[in-house]
């Protein structure tokens, strides 16, 4: 009755079963689940909204490969997001223009040639949006260099969003393994502080890699009984080869 809006005409006022209760126009009801996938029947889908706040793997990934960057190259970092920053505002300064081109065409009167006025605007806007779009072609190729440098690091956002969703499906085994995303971030941030430097990249990565994956392990398998720490290093151990494969 809350849901539909079951209200009786006598004030603002729903039936609760048997009991007529007041109710308030502004009052909200929020009701939330820690059921990975729910099912709600399609009647309750169109009167409700719906939220999904469960993590994806894309989005895990990308959220991690941020953070690790963020940590080993700030400066690529702040440069992709003033690029993004850029980017977004060219399209919407782009789209300003075109919108005020077309209004100039639409309230112009008489011939358009012998406007000398609404010519040179013409002229102007057109001028102006071209090296608009020459800056956005820029900014945008500047992007994509950052965005190769940045790949170089999503090994080990990969192996870290392995390790998670491994660790997160342990609560198919036991309803007491219950592991927040936070927690695993704090020991993702940690691990990359402790992996040995190293001036040569591609070693300084496999570093990152493995002190990721030891941190991790370590973090988990001391919450795990020990029937089921085996399970949980073979998964591992699979899930990384079929990786690498």
């Amino acid at each position: 009755p809350i849901i539909n809006r079951n209200l009786i005409r006598k004030g603002k006022i729903v039936k609760f079963g048997d009991k007529e209760i007041d109710y308030h126009p502004n009052f909200r009801l929020i009701m939330q689940t820690r059921l990975a996938n729910p099912h709600f029947r399609p009647e309750i889908q169109a009167q409700t909204t719906l939220i999904n706040f469960s993590t994806s793997r894309d989005g895990l990934e990308a959220q991690l490969l941020a953070e690790i960057v963020a940590v080993e190259r700030p400066d690529l970092e702040k440069s992709k997001f003033e690029v993004t920053k850029q980017k977004n505002e060219y399209k919407i300064n782009l789209k300003k223009l075109e919108d005020s081109l077309l209004a100039c065409l639409a309230t112009a009167e008489g011939n358009f040639i012998q406007n000398v006025e609404l010519v040179v605007t013409l002229e102007r806007t057109v001028n102006t949006a071209l090296e608009m779009e020459q800056k956005k072609m820029e900014a945008e190729k500047f992007s994509r260099q950052i965005d190769r440098t940045r790949e170089l690091y999503r090994p080990t956002a990969t192996r870290a969003c392995i390790i998670y969703f491994i660790m997160n499906d342990l609560s198919k085994i036991h309803l007491m393994y219950q592991f927040s995303l936070k927690a695993f971030r704090s020991v993702f941030l940690k691990a990359i502080d402790n992996a040995e430097q190293n001036e040569d990249l591609h070693i300084r990565i496999d570093n990152l890699i493995d002190a990721i994956t030891f941190s991790s392990y370590s973090y988990i398998v001391r919450g795990l009984f020990e029937e089921h720490k085996l399970i949980f290093t073979v998964q591992l151990l699979l899930q990384v080869e079929i990786r690498a494969s």
